[in-house]
């Protein structure tokens, strides 16, 4: 299990559920990205929320997107909400399922990624 937490700009609601099918199915690009800007993505939450069994999910992106909406029209940049995937359990798992995508994945200190 590679864990995930979201949590909305005004910390209404904060979840935490499995990103793995996130992991399974995303290309090696996504991936090396997503290591790069730190595990922390929107994108994860935004593709699994239709999944049966991602209910909290599905109810944290459709709340950032009509209850903080408003907010964000004013600033575009503003993130409605924040996702993070647990770095040392992505790499983990990437080098034992995926490991053509840990070549790309650039090494910080010691033998795991941030």
């Amino acid at each position: 299990m590679i864990r995930a937490t979201c949590h909305t700009a005004d910390n209404v609601l904060c979840i935490e559920f499995d990103a793995t099918p996130w992991f399974c199915e995303a290309d090696a690009p996504s991936i090396v990205d997503l290591a790069q800007r730190g595990w922390a993505s929107t994108a994860i939450a935004e593709s699994v929320e239709h999944r049966r069994g991602y209910e909290r999910v599905h109810d944290l992106v459709e709340y950032a997107a009509t209850r903080l909406q408003l907010e964000s029209l004013e600033d575009p940049t503003w993130q409605t909400f924040e996702c993070i995937v647990d770095g040392s359990e992505a790499a983990a798992w990437l080098e034992k399922n995926r490991p053509d995508v840990v070549a790309g994945i650039p090494r910080v200190t010691g033998d795991r990624w941030h």
